[in-house]
């Protein structure tokens, strides 16, 4: 038996204290506001989340409360001048909203404390703080919207401001800013963060950001910020350029000043990138980068620097003014930049120097170079593959896209810095007036605040572990403004490629805000240009009105996924209305005589009424000559289960009767219009209602998958599913093996995932691949290799292989039930991140016993099953005590168990 690893131990058993007298709970901690640690710039109704401890075995939150209050000393003393809460009876442990009017601008503090099952209360937390950001127009009062005079459609520009603190102590210096479309915040010439607002102007971003640190008092301080305006494209709006910024400094003695944008401060173009390049591709994704260093400004936004020569700043207007017509929104969402080594540098025999990054990285590549003459140019090349001749491929894997850069030399010490991040592996440097080596070569990765070292997946089957880690790396890699279609040719948040990326996003590294502010923008779309209930394809973009039919369909699941993960009730309460709009828009186009969805309205070309799978290849043959499509049937019901579900949330018992009515309507038309004569489900039917003669993969699997089928076709729909090994695309994946994993079939889903020679995710590895491709054959036909949406087969591998499936919102209840591998997998171990706390297992299996360890989370019941591995005995040992379980088809049910460390047990002789 394969022992567990240390670090494994030392999580299951930090709850293995046992105690012969039940104890109050410990003080709450990880304590969360708006799904931030110490936000700052929160709106004005924050909510509030924290972990319970408490040492007692089976324990649960039955209470809390909230005290919050406007300072240190009066939350120390109990004094909750701002809010509190009293003791509010409830297990919700995040999303619990402050009730009551809060200030701008101003930080707040707040503790918890939680009562256990006996109702003995805990202690209270350390206290935790939040900054409120600005809410409306009137409170950037000081600042204007400022911009450089300029037609250039690549707009690089510097401002900088000077500003006196005089000889008073800083309390809190707090700046907000907000640019269209990419800015870098500087303070006495340090990088205080980046950040970026592509959305359309009436729905603008700004960030807010904590500068105390970098200011100083009895000095000149410097504030200053690169800007980049490059019009619209894939997932970026074309706005307007423009540059907003407010810093709020208070000092010790009780004093405050504001220093806003407007005239008085200075700009300039920023030359250093030259104007007038080709664009990179026809998606918009931004221009070529041509960076001349000679003109370069050393030292621009430092306090000393001469700026006699800048022009004074355009000024556009305080806010509200056009097109910014509405108040900024709070983005909390951060990005992550990290400097890596290469793996390799290596000098080709013509002269020039190849970089091996190792994987496929977003990010910009930063090298020093050093001499030759003055406006001798460098070429860089970026590339995702190699040529025979072991150069950077300028054709193969690009995506269609000029990955090239240039860069100018001015004859003594310089640096290639571009700004606009891109995907590759390899980077090729042509003409270097110097030696390149991995001590000179640096590459910049960035991703916005996803963090993998939550996630946790380790198997006995090395291919298995690959292909998780590939599918981690990819979701990492894809999260920049939103989760993007890739991070190379369209840089677009794709409503489908986002409602693939997003769930694994929260379910593996416990991500939340990202999930909700996409969420909130694909609503967005619904108001600006559909009506009638359907959403944009990609959003924010450059082409406006787009849709495609099923992408609106997946939204739903994409609500339901986060609601279960979150249990954020007021998302549903607040946007329930247009939730229901986008339930019926479908039900719009259900026909009276087949109960079925024909020609769902939306699309065009390839994709008018439905994509089904994408490329096209990877429809597998699937019938797209068909008016009711069997798999946009399937998503049909799915809609009206999730709608009837977020009714019951919402407390809406009408519509819960109406949508489950529509739910089993369609499933019966389903049954009866779409099962052919062998017992499968064809892939629609035909203009003239015959049956299309194709039965696919993708039609049978929705349909296994969400129960739909009648129990005397689970045999041939199954047997049809399996034979077809992987015949679907990225699109429809996820009910691929979310069949299987219902069909109970271990051995299968393991193929699935490791077999190398199907197409799959083995397959991209055994390759060569280090992210998740657009298609299984994306090295045929010349597609994405680093499209983040294959991640959505990571959702299985928890729910299945590692065997934790949420049942109730916010974790409140799990189903732990891992598939029966046979002796394909000897262990699985892993956990499960959640707002309550992380869930870990590990099960193992022997040829004598089945042996599971689980650490349940306080406040979180799970209900566990063992697989019955071939052995009709229901002996079970549940903590080393023996039980009789009750027999669930090939599965014995322990029962429920709460929190702490258990061992479950089973002989299998």
């Amino acid at each position: 038996m394969k022992p567990f690893n240390k670090l494994f131990l030392t999580a299951m058993l930090a709850a293995c204290a046992c105690n012969l007298y039940a104890t109050a709970p410990g003080a709450p901690s990880n304590l969360r506001t708006c799904d931030k640690v110490n936000p700052i710039g929160t709106n004005s109704k924050p909510f509030f989340g924290w972990y319970v401890n408490d040492v007692d075995a089976n324990e649960v939150q039955t209470s809390y409360q909230i005290l919050v209050a406007s300072s240190t000393v009066n939350l120390s003393n109990g004094k909750a001048d701002v809010w509190d809460s009293g003791k509010v009876p409830s297990s919700m442990q995040n999303y619990i909203n402050l009730i009551g009017s809060l200030k701008p601008g101003i930080r707040y503090y707040w503790k918890v404390r939680t009562w256990d099952k006996t109702n003995v209360v805990g202690p209270y937390s350390t206290a935790s703080y939040f900054d409120t950001g600005l809410f409306t127009t009137a409170d950037w009062s000081g600042a204007k919207w400022v911009k450089r005079n300029t037609d250039d459609k690549d707009d690089y520009t510097y401002y900088r401001r000077n500003v006196s603190l005089g000889n008073k102590a800083v309390k809190r210096a707090i700046v907000y800013v907000a640019a269209c479309q990419n800015f870098e915040l500087y303070f006495n010439g340090k990088l205080v963060s980046k950040g970026s607002s592509n959305h359309y102007p009436q729905y603008a971003y700004y960030n807010a950001f904590d500068v105390t640190g970098f200011a100083k008092s009895g000095v000149d301080n410097n504030i200053a910020a690169l800007t980049h305006w490059y019009g619209g494209g894939q997932g970026r709006a074309t706005g307007s350029r423009g540059f907003i910024l407010k810093m709020v400094t208070e000092y010790t003695d009780g004093s405050k000043t504001i220093t806003g944008t407007d005239n008085t401060w200075k700009q300039t173009q920023a030359a250093y990138w030259t104007p007038g390049q080709p664009r990179r591709n026809g998606e918009g994704n931004g221009y070529v980068d041509k960076i001349d260093s000679r003109k370069a400004m050393p030292g621009w936004n430092t306090a000393t620097f001469n700026d006699k020569g800048w022009d004074a700043a355009a000024e556009i207007g305080a806010p509200p003014v056009a097109p910014w017509i509405n108040a900024l929104r709070t983005d909390l969402t951060r990005v992550k930049e990290q400097t890596i080594k290469p793996v390799s540098v290596k000098k080709l025999s013509n002269g020039s120097y190849l970089i091996d990054l190792g994987k496929i990285y977003a990010g910009m590549p930063h090298i020093n170079f050093e001499g030759g003459k003055a406006g001798d140019e460098v070429t860089i090349r970026g590339a995702y593959l190699l040529d025979e001749d072991g150069t950077a491929s300028q054709k193969r894997g690009n995506q269609s896209t000029n990955l090239n850069y240039y860069f100018k030399l001015n004859g003594q010490k310089a640096v290639f810095e571009p700004m606009v991040y891109l995907a590759y592996r390899y980077i090729q440097v042509d003409n270097s007036p110097n030696v390149l080596t991995i001590d000179n070569v640096q590459f910049v990765t960035r991703h916005f605040e996803l963090d993998d070292t939550k996630a946790n997946f380790v198997s006995s089957d090395n291919m298995l572990n690959q292909v998780w880690n590939l599918q981690l790396r990819s979701l990492v890699q894809g999260a920049q403004e939103g989760f993007v279609d890739t991070p190379t040719r369209e840089k677009g948040a794709f409503l489908g490629d986002g409602s693939y990326q997003g769930p694994p996003a929260m379910t593996t590294m416990g991500e939340r805000a990202m999930n909700h502010r996409v969420l909130l923008e694909f609503l967005d779309s619904q108001d600006q240009y559909y009506p009638d209930g359907r959403l944009n394809a990609v959003y924010p973009n450059v082409d406006s009105k787009r849709d495609i039919p099923d992408y609106t369909q997946e939204y739903l699941i994409w609500v339901w996924d986060y609601y279960l993960q979150s249990g954020n009730k007021e998302f549903l309460t607040t946007n329930y209305a247009k939730i229901k709009k986008v339930v019926d828009y479908v039900n719009n186009y259900s026909k009276e005589s087949t109960g079925l969805i024909h020609n769902l309205e939306g699309g065009a070309g390839p994709y008018k009424y439905g994509i089904i799978d994408w490329p096209q290849s990877m429809r597998y043959g699937y019938d797209m000559e068909t008016e009711t499509r069997t798999v946009m049937d399937a998503l049909a019901y799915i809609d009206y289960d999730i709608m009837a579900n977020v009714a019951v949330a919402v407390g809406n018992t009408a519509d819960q009767q109406t949508y489950t009515s529509y739910a089993d309507a369609i499933k019966k038309a389903m049954n009866a219009k779409l099962l052919n004569s062998n017992g499968v489900y064809i892939d629609g039917l035909k203009t003239n209602l015959s049956q299309s003669t194709h039965a696919s993969q993708q039609a049978n699997m929705y349909a296994y998958a969400t129960g739909i089928v009648p129990d005397n076709n689970k045999q041939p729909v199954y047997k049809l599913i399996k034979e077809l090994k992987m015949a679907s695309g990225m699109v429809t994946l996820r009910y691929l093996p979310e069949a299987i994993g219902k069909a109970g079939d271990g051995a299968h889903m393991l193929d699935l995932y490791t077999n190398k020679d199907w197409d799959g995710w083995a397959n991209i590895i055994t390759k060569g691949g280090t992210m998740t491709w657009e298609a299984w054959d994306a090295d045929k036909i010349d597609e994405s290799f680093s499209h983040p949406w294959g991640a959505i087969g990571l959702l299985a591998m928890q729910q299945y292989m590692l065997g934790i499936k949420v049942l109730k919102p916010q974790h409140e209840l799990l189903e732990i039930k891992p598939l029966d591998f046979g002796d394909r997998l000897k262990f699985v171990q892993g956990i499960l991140p959640g707002d309550r706390g992380n869930t870990a297992i590990k099960w193992e299996r022997n040829a004598g016993t089945y042996k599971m360890m689980v650490k349940i989370p306080v406040n979180v019941t799970a209900k566990v099953y063992v697989p019955k591995c071939g052995v009709n005995s229901n002996k079970v040992k549940v903590d080393g005590k023996e039980i009789l379980g009750t027999a669930e088809g090939d599965f014995i049910l322990v029962g429920n168990v709460g929190s702490g460390s258990h061992s479950i047990e089973r002989a299998l002789k």
